[in-house]
């Protein structure tokens, strides 16, 4: 376990590029890839954890999805009902480019 602003987090490791969604409610992160339409099935690497410690949460979800292109704010408009506190990170070359909050 790393500390990473503050927040005690399981290091899951970066994406090159795609999307993250993270300070999903624990126990949720299935919940929101069924709202995206993500699956297994695409071949894209997909990176879950469920559970994972936070100092602001509690416990939280993090899902990161690599080579795949979905615009953040259409994203944060789906899930926001059952992920309200969600954050949404476009990444590119393992930086964050774009991030979106709800509200």
């Amino acid at each position: 376990m790393i500390h990473e602003g503050g927040e005690l987090v399981e290091k899951i490791g970066k994406i090159k590029d795609g999307i993250t969604i993270d300070h999903i409610a624990a126990g949720k992160a299935l919940d929101v890839m069924k709202i995206l339409g993500v699956t297994p099935e695409a071949g894209n690497p997909i990176i879950m954890a469920i559970n994972v410690k936070s100092a602001k949460m509690g416990k939280k979800d993090i899902i990161k999805l690599e080579n795949v292109v979905l615009d953040p704010k259409e994203v944060v408009d789906k899930i926001k009902a059952i992920a309200p506190s969600a954050t949404v990170n476009l990444i590119k070359d393992f930086e964050v480019t774009q991030k979106v909050n709800p509200g």
